[in-house]
C-alpha cells in the first residue's frame, strides 16, 4: 500500500484480493473520509497512482474537497 498527498487530497493505493496482482486507489479528504474510489482495478501500482492523480486534479479544479 502506498500513500501520497496530491492537490490537498490523500491518495491511497491498495492491493485487490485475487489471484492476479492488481491495485485500486482511494482519494481521501483531510479528515480521512473517502471522497472517491477507483471504479476498476489497475495491473500496476504506478497505473493506479497516475489515474488517482488525474482524478485528484479534476476534483480540485471542480472545488471538491
Amino acid at each position: 500500500m502506498s500513500i501520497s498527498t496530491e492537490h490537498g487530497h490523500t491518495v491511497e493505493i491498495v492491493p485487490c484480493a485475487g489471484a492476479t496482482p492488481s491495485y485500486r486507489w482511494i482519494i481521501r479528504r483531510s479528515d480521512g473520509s473517502a471522497l472517491r474510489r477507483s471504479p476498476y482495478a489497475f495491473s500496476t501500482e504506478k497505473g493506479a497512482l497516475i489515474s488517482a492523480e488525474c482524478w485528484s486534479r479534476e476534483l480540485t479544479e471542480a472545488g471538491i474537497r
